[in-house]
């Protein structure tokens, strides 16, 4: 299993290699220039009004490709938006951009500090004005790097609202930071922390020792992860991990599938339609995202509603139908659905016959529609 999805990124940085942008960005901080590996969204130049959240890759010597296999494979598939990739390459600057930390508090100072401030002050400034960018931004790292990203969580201006630490090798009371920050913050958190039975020592058990701490936090702006792989080393974690984590930080992004279904949607005590509509609603407070609603994601609450045989929210999802997917048959099957299951077939029949000059949608047709009028209205004339 582990070769074939090795095989599987190897594909997708192949495909994707030739799109990557290179650019030597100038920092006023860090008094040098430090190359970025930069990849846009395909369709970046033909939609331009469109904007996309924006993943900062540190360590991107090693880990952009990775990100941005992931990345392209899962919004490829829809599970992810697409995004603004862009990566720091810190192949001879690791240590001075992220572990020259003071003896007191271990936060960064000297060149951490310039490193922190040249993110801050100038790359995401830099990418939020020049770029098509949300407000969601998150980091990505490794060992160093994945402590690193956390001082921008700790700090009071929190930047980046998700955060894939991947083998974190923890400075001094990092974790006491940590869950400090969780347990106040008022803004949206997403918390993906990898780590695996193989890690170094003193790593595997801080992470787990953090997790520990944090799936027991009362917060509802924090979502946090904790996966500790199997068989994985310290090295080659990142391959297996990313995908996870990227899926995780988007996880109120994808459309519905069989865990939300089972695990939330079925247990519903209320209206299932309401609950599609703060999905979306979650979807723009979070990503900054304004999507329309996925026609998979009414035939889950379709499926719902049969199910329970509370046919009264087909009306309610005619008219979300009606909103999201206008012209379309999609508001006339479920008006259909309500008079026809409520027992008014002359209005059902009415309703499916209302299609005719309307566009079907996925796995739904207008033939089928008026055939469905056709045989009721057989039936009452029978």
């Amino acid at each position: 299993m582990q070769n074939n999805i090795s095989i599987i990124f190897i594909l997708l940085i192949k495909f994707s290699f030739s799109q990557i942008l290179y650019e030597n960005f100038e920092s006023n901080f860090m008094n040098e220039s430090r190359e970025l590996k930069i990849q846009l969204p395909r369709d970046y130049d033909l939609n331009i009004e469109k904007k996309y959240p924006l993943i900062i890759v540190f360590d991107a010597d090693y880990m952009f490709e990775p990100v941005m296999g992931s990345a392209k494979y899962l919004s490829y598939w829809g599970n992810i938006p697409e995004s603004i990739i862009v990566g720091v390459n810190q192949t001879n600057s690791r240590y001075e951009d992220c572990s020259v930390l003071d003896n007191i508090d271990f936060v960064p100072i000297s060149s951490s500090a310039n490193f922190y401030k040249f993110i801050s002050q100038e790359l995401i400034p830099h990418f939020d004005k020049n770029y098509r960018t949300t407000k969601f931004k998150v980091a990505i790292g490794q060992e160093s790097t994945a402590n690193y990203i956390n001082y921008f969580l700790i700090n009071k201006q929190t930047l980046f609202t998700g955060f894939i630490s991947v083998s974190p090798k923890f400075s001094f009371d990092m974790e006491k930071y940590l869950i400090k920050r969780f347990e106040k913050i008022k803004t949206n958190i997403i918390y993906f922390l990898a780590s695996s039975n193989r890690d170094f020592k003193s790593i595997k058990q801080r992470a787990y020792s953090l997790s520990e701490n944090l799936n027991s936090l009362d917060n509802e702006f924090v979502s946090f992860k904790f996966k500790q792989y199997e068989d994985l080393t310290h090295f080659n974690l990142p391959i297996y991990s990313l995908s996870e984590g990227i899926e995780y930080i988007f996880s109120n992004y994808s459309p519905i599938n069989a865990v939300e279904y089972d695990n939330v949607i079925s247990e519903l005590e209320t209206s299932p339609v309401k609950y599609l509509e703060k999905k979306y609603e979650k979807i723009f407070e979070i990503y900054g995202l304004e999507k329309d609603i996925l026609v998979s994601d009414f035939r889950a609450i379709e499926k719902f509603i049969e199910k329970s045989e509370n046919f009264n929210y087909y009306k309610d999802l005619s008219r979300l139908a009606d909103k999201n997917h206008p012209n379309t048959i999609l508001a006339s099957y479920y008006m259909g659905l309500f008079y026809e299951n409520n027992g008014d077939m002359k209005k059902a029949v009415n309703a499916y016959r209302s299609a005719y000059t309307l566009l079907d949608i996925d796995g739904i047709t207008k033939d089928e529609l008026l055939d469905r009028a056709d045989l009721i209205s057989d039936e009452i004339n029978y």
